[in-house]
Protein backbone atom coordinates (compact mmCIF):
# COMPACT_ATOMS: atom_id res chain seq x y z
CA UNK A 1 0.00 0.00 0.00
CA UNK A 2 1.34 3.18 -0.94
CA UNK A 3 -0.20 6.49 0.80
CA UNK A 4 -0.04 10.34 0.37
CA UNK A 5 -1.92 10.73 3.42
CA UNK A 6 0.20 10.90 6.46
CA UNK A 7 -2.45 10.20 8.79
CA UNK A 8 -2.78 6.67 7.65
CA UNK A 9 0.60 6.15 9.58
CA UNK A 10 -1.22 6.72 13.01
CA UNK A 11 -3.23 2.97 12.02
CA UNK A 12 -0.12 0.66 11.61
CA UNK A 13 1.06 -1.65 14.31
CA UNK A 14 4.76 -1.06 13.50
CA UNK A 15 6.31 -2.93 16.43
CA UNK A 16 4.54 -6.19 14.57
CA UNK A 17 7.81 -6.96 12.30
CA UNK A 18 5.41 -8.22 9.85
CA UNK A 19 4.02 -4.44 9.43
CA UNK A 20 7.23 -2.70 7.35
CA UNK A 21 7.13 1.08 6.52
CA UNK A 22 9.50 2.68 3.86
CA UNK A 23 9.93 5.78 2.95
CA UNK A 24 10.45 6.74 -0.61
CA UNK A 25 13.37 9.14 -1.18
CA UNK A 26 15.84 10.62 -4.24
CA UNK A 27 19.20 11.07 -4.07
CA UNK A 28 20.89 14.35 -6.05
CA UNK A 29 21.58 12.04 -9.14
CA UNK A 30 17.65 11.82 -9.06
CA UNK A 31 18.04 7.75 -8.47
CA UNK A 32 14.94 6.64 -6.16
CA UNK A 33 15.87 5.28 -2.71
CA UNK A 34 13.88 3.44 -0.69
CA UNK A 35 14.80 3.13 2.92
CA UNK A 36 12.65 0.89 5.85
CA UNK A 37 11.86 2.80 8.80
CA UNK A 38 12.76 1.20 12.16
CA UNK A 39 11.65 2.53 15.76
CA UNK A 40 13.95 3.50 17.88
CA UNK A 41 13.99 4.61 21.56
CA UNK A 42 13.91 7.93 20.39
CA UNK A 43 10.77 7.42 18.54
CA UNK A 44 9.05 5.56 21.32
CA UNK A 45 10.06 8.68 23.98
CA UNK A 46 8.16 10.80 21.17
CA UNK A 47 5.62 8.52 21.15
CA UNK A 48 5.08 8.20 24.73
CA UNK A 49 4.95 12.20 24.87
CA UNK A 50 2.69 12.34 22.53
CA UNK A 51 3.66 12.29 19.20
CA UNK A 52 2.01 10.46 16.83
CA UNK A 53 3.94 8.55 13.50
CA UNK A 54 1.91 11.00 10.97
CA UNK A 55 3.40 14.30 12.98
CA UNK A 56 6.60 12.71 13.00
CA UNK A 57 6.72 12.37 9.80
CA UNK A 58 5.43 16.01 9.00
CA UNK A 59 8.61 17.11 10.86
CA UNK A 60 10.67 15.28 8.86
CA UNK A 61 11.97 12.73 11.26
CA UNK A 62 11.30 10.06 9.73
CA UNK A 63 12.45 10.35 6.20
CA UNK A 64 10.78 10.15 2.74
CA UNK A 65 9.71 14.19 3.28
CA UNK A 66 11.09 15.81 -0.26
CA UNK A 67 13.84 18.58 0.48
CA UNK A 68 12.69 21.63 -1.86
Amino acid sequence: MTTQNPLVLDGLPLQDDRVRLFTVDRDNRGTTCFKRFLITDEHKKMAADGWTLSRMWVNGLIGGVPNV
